[in-house]
């Protein structure tokens, strides 16, 4: 007896603040529907930006889960089957496992991005004009830093540093959709960088 595909797909795209996630998740989201694949986009920083976090008396990912959990559902019951995910992810396993227990039963392919430190420093730099700027820089190198381990196996990591967000996106939908031939691709002849 053969094994079922899964009905859902996951698509975790994830890295180091200033790596290019939320920037190339919205260009995989704008190819997508160029394409007419239907899919739904969600950054989960939004699923537990709140203060205090944790909220006392649950687990780090408890109100992640929870909001996943709930946000799904709705996608889910107007017949979405395909999700996009971003986060930074440092330990990856443990997030798949909230994710997969918040949408039961998916296909989950999980993307790191990365970028070579210069690059990382360049973009926060650009984006992050307030108050935090330092503290994002210093959690940026953390970040970075936690991630020079060995990813999951299934992980497809992806380097950003010198390339096109579109030409990222282009392979990053060739890893989970297929069809796509990466770096070098149809994907590299226009766009900016995936900041």
């Amino acid at each position: 007896m053969g094994t079922m595909q899964p009905t859902t797909e996951i698509l975790v795209l994830c890295g180091a603040a200033g790596v290019g996630k939320s920037t190339t998740a919205y260009e995989v989201s704008h190819q997508l529907g160029r394409a007419d694949v239907p899919h739904a986009l969600l950054d989960t920083d939004q699923l537990d930006q709140v203060h205090p976090w944790p909220p006392p008396g649950l687990a780090p990912s408890e109100l992640s889960r929870r909001n996943l959990a709930a946000v799904w559902a709705n996608l889910a019951g107007v017949g979405h089957t395909r999700l996009i995910l971003t986060g930074v992810f440092v330990t990856l396993e443990r997030e798949l496992a909230w994710i997969a227990d918040a949408v039961p039963d998916a296909g989950i392919t999980p993307v790191r991005l990365t970028a070579d430190v210069p690059t990382l420093e360049r973009r926060v730099r650009r984006r992050e004009i307030g108050s935090g700027a330092a503290d994002q820089l210093a959690r940026t190198a953390r970040q970075h830093a936690a991630l020079a381990r060995p990813e999951p196996p299934g992980t497809t990591v992806i380097d950003t540093t010198g390339r096109s967000v579109v030409s990222v996106a282009f392979e990053v939908i060739g890893v989970w959709l297929g069809g796509g031939t990466g770096r070098g691709g149809a994907g590299e002849r226009s766009g900016g960088s995936a900041s």
